[in-house]
């Protein structure tokens, strides 16, 4: 059954599978497994609102680097520090030298030494004893990132920082226009772009930092495939610990980043099932549960740990009636899932359409105002 109105992930596919399309063959779970995340992952994204599963982080920006001095030599793969502490924290930074032309990131190799990567030397003239500017102008984004949130050039919103109390927001560029605009300049912050760099993304920013500061911005995740968990067998009491045997939880169950409920299988499949949240994971082998198991206790007992979608509770249903839809072998029921997904699906605009009327006492102010 669904939990605070939500539907786990094993549960859409059993009620799917067993109770709509009625296709009860064990080897086609699989089948109604793929079905689910096809509607969850790629159906929906391009149907709904960005804001139902928008994130929000932030960058924590380095300061500019200019202690000591350094010495250049024409070909020669890095450059040596006079009285320089770079640590660990430089590594590919930018690196300009007073005087000279070229702009190149490096790899940190000791406190007085960085190398030029992609192969590079130096191929200006030698100097020594040179004033430098060491900087950092690209960010790694969040372990989840699929790309930013929809961002105006003519009205940003999406990546920010503050000023004096006030949040200001950065324009946002295209690669080559933020190359364009590219000269090593330290200062204020104004613009930024996402580059993705051996299928890392990167937020890069302009101007490039001289002091610490915090970058917000917003972005969407990647939906993951949804899965469950059913490896051993666990051990439920009346009380909100669970432990196991034979199980590796803290490798297959991260609560930080999705959130997972566990039931006993005995206690019901598909709509009659009884989930129950899932707080934290402590080990392999042991986890806390949200409020207290109320189901069948007992010790040897086979389990499923099934994660729910992160879009919002009504969509759930959503989920469910298009794979069925795209289950039915005979079509036999098309017109019926095909109306009842597209009625789930519609619900958000009925909503959004509700909330966007001008309330009676907005109104009433509003003509006392003319």
């Amino acid at each position: 059954m669904s939990i605070n109105g939500r539907r786990v992930f094993t549960e859409m596919v059993e009620v799917a599978q067993n109770e709509l399309v009625r296709e009860a063959a064990s080897n086609q779970e699989d089948k109604f497994k793929g079905f689910i995340n096809q509607v969850y992952q790629n159906e929906l994204p391009s149907l709904l609102p960005e804001k139902f599963i928008q994130k929000e982080a932030f960058i924590t920006l380095f300061s500019e680097y200019s202690t000591g001095t350094v010495t250049v030599g024409s070909a020669t793969s890095g450059v040596q520090g006079a009285t320089t502490v770079w640590t660990s924290a430089h590594n590919n930074f930018l690196l300009q030298v007073d005087g000279y032309n070229r702009i190149q990131r490096m790899t940190f190799s000791a406190d007085t030494l960085l190398a030029f990567q992609n192969s590079l030397s130096w191929v200006e003239a030698s100097g020594t004893g040179l004033g430098y500017s060491l900087f950092q102008d690209r960010y790694q984004l969040a372990s989840d990132f699929a790309y930013m949130v929809e961002d105006d050039p003519e009205d940003p919103c999406v990546v920010s920082r503050f000023v004096n109390g006030a949040q200001l927001f950065l324009d946002p560029l295209e690669n080559d226009d933020f190359d364009r605009n590219f000269n090593g300049v330290i200062g204020d912050l104004w613009a930024y772009t996402v580059r993705w760099v051996s299928e890392t993304p990167y937020m890069q920013v302009l101007s490039a930092p001289s002091a610490g500061d915090i970058l917000g911005y917003k972005y969407i995740p990647q939906l993951t495939t949804m899965a469950e968990y059913t490896t051993g067998t666990v051990t439920f009491t009346t009380g909100t610990a669970v432990v196991g045997a034979g199980m590796a939880w803290t490798a297959n169950v991260d609560t930080s980043a999705n959130t997972y409920y566990i039931r006993n299988d005995a206690d019901g499949t598909g709509s009659s099932s009884k989930w129950y949240r899932i707080l934290s994971v402590a080990n392999a082998t042991a986890l806390t549960l949200q409020a207290a198991f109320g189901g069948t206790s007992g010790t040897g007992i086979t389990y499923t740990i099934s994660e729910i979608s992160k879009w919002p509770a009504r969509f759930d249903d959503a989920i469910l009636y298009k794979a069925a839809l795209i289950a039915d072998p005979d079509n036999v029921q098309i017109k019926k899932w095909s109306s009842l997904y597209e009625e789930a699906v519609n619900l958000d605009r009925i909503v959004d359409g509700k909330r966007a009327k001008i309330s009676p006492l907005k109104e009433f102010f509003g003509k006392r105002g003319k």
